[in-house]
């Protein structure tokens, strides 16, 4: 392991445990992989998607975990392509200005915010709007 390295997602799965499938299956063939989201990603199921859980492993051993992706039956995606879910957020996101700047999971948190301010608002102005 080069100290250089650095961690790259090779797989996403809605849930952890859908994950750990692949894990067990790298880590049988030596390869240091980790699960990134596994706790926000149960946290916040019914309320966010935050990405899903992410299976992510060295990048210098990305070529030989995507052989044996393929080899235990995973599909792998194309370099280019976005699952859709990530593009419709993506597609929110770029007509709000100042959201353009933000990483995808940091414009999920705020549209997030943002909704749950406006439904307290609505709440509150309909309590004070039924109480006169």
């Amino acid at each position: 392991m080069d100290d250089t390295d650095k961690m790259v997602e090779i797989a996403r799965f809605q849930y952890p445990a859908e994950a750990q499938t692949l894990i067990a299956l790298l880590r049988s063939e030596d390869i240091e992989c980790y699960l990134r989201n596994e706790y926000s990603s149960q946290l916040m199921a019914g309320y966010i998607d935050v990405g899903g859980a992410r299976v992510e492993v060295l990048e210098s051993d990305v070529p030989r975990a995507l052989e044996v992706m393929e080899a235990g039956g995973y599909d792998i995606p194309a370099e280019d392509e976005e699952a859709e879910q990530i593009r419709v957020v993506a597609g929110w996101a770029r007509h709000i200005p100042f959201l353009r700047n933000y990483t995808l999971e940091k414009q999920i948190v705020i549209l997030f915010v943002i909704i749950a301010v406006f439904l307290v608002l609505l709440i509150f102005l309909g309590s004070q709007i039924s109480s006169n």
